[in-house]
C-alpha cells in the first residue's frame, strides 16, 4: 500500500469516528466577491477561485449516498483551536435535499496569506430515515497546532485557482480535491469563471492547487 492510500484510509477512519458525536458545521457562509467588493479590495487582496460539487454520490463508501455540505478554511496562523471560532472562509451547500450533481464556480476576495482547511461536513444516508453526518473539525485537521489537512496561498492583487472540491468514495466518504486535466481543460474552466464574474480581471490567473496529501493528488499544470 502506498503512502497516499495509507493517509487516505487513516483520515477516513478519523472522519468516520466523528459521526454521531458531532454536528454539521454551522458557521455563516462567506459571500462571493461582488463587483463592488472587487473594486474596493483588488489593490490589497487576492481572489481565490474554486469549484464545489454539492451533489449526491450514490453508492459512496458503503452508504446509499453521500453529499458534501460544508467546507471551511482558517487563515494562518490560528489564534485558537476552539471549534466554535469563526473560520476565514466558509462554504455551504445551497440545499441538503435537491442539488444538481455538477460543479459550481466560486470566487472570493481574501486577505493575502496562507489558509488551511479547518472543517468539512458530509451528509451520509443509508435509507430515507437513516441519515447522519461525517464531520471533521480542527481537532482532526490540526496536529500540535499545525494543519495536516492541506493549505493554499493567495498573494496580493493576484487571482489564483485552487481546485475542484467533491468527494472520494474509495473507502469511507471523504473530501477530495480534483483539478482540470491539462491546459485546455483549465482554459475551459476559466471561461466559466469569466462568464460568472465578468468584473474580475482574469488575464493572469495562477494555477496553484490546494496543497494536500490527505485530500488530493499532487499535480502541476504544464505550460
Amino acid at each position: 500500500m502506498n503512502r497516499n492510500n495509507y493517509i487516505l484510509i487513516a483520515m477516513s477512519v478519523l472522519v468516520s469516528a466523528c459521526a454521531g458525536v458531532t454536528q454539521p458545521i454551522k458557521m455563516q457562509a462567506t459571500s462571493v466577491v461582488t463587483e463592488e467588493i472587487y473594486a474596493n479590495t483588488k489593490s490589497t487582496n487576492g481572489v481565490v477561485l474554486l469549484d464545489v460539487n454539492w451533489g449526491r454520490w450514490w453508492g459512496c463508501g458503503g452508504h446509499e449516498n453521500a453529499q458534501l455540505i460544508s467546507l471551511a478554511f482558517d487563515k494562518l496562523p490560528v489564534n485558537t483551536f476552539n471549534s466554535e471560532a469563526e473560520p476565514a472562509l466558509v462554504l455551504h451547500s445551497p440545499s441538503r435535499l435537491a442539488v444538481d450533481p455538477q460543479f459550481t464556480n466560486y470566487a472570493y476576495s481574501l486577505t493575502p496569506g496562507e489558509y488551511a482547511i479547518s472543517a468539512f461536513s458530509i451528509k451520509v444516508a443509508d435509507s430515507v430515515s437513516k441519515v447522519g453526518f461525517l464531520t471533521a473539525e480542527r481537532d482532526t485537521l490540526y496536529s500540535e497546532g499545525k494543519p495536516i489537512g492541506g493549505t493554499f496561498t493567495v498573494r496580493p492583487r493576484e487571482v489564483v485557482f485552487i481546485g475542484n472540491f467533491f468527494l472520494d468514495c474509495t473507502y469511507s466518504p471523504t473530501l477530495w480535491r480534483y483539478h482540470p486535466d491539462g491546459k485546455e481543460a483549465f482554459k475551459s474552466q476559466l471561461e466559466e469563471y469569466e462568464n460568472r464574474f465578468p468584473y474580475i480581471d482574469m488575464t493572469d490567473v495562477q494555477f496553484r492547487l490546494f496543497n494536500t496529501e490527505q485530500f488530493g493528488n499532487s499535480y502541476e499544470l504544464i505550460q
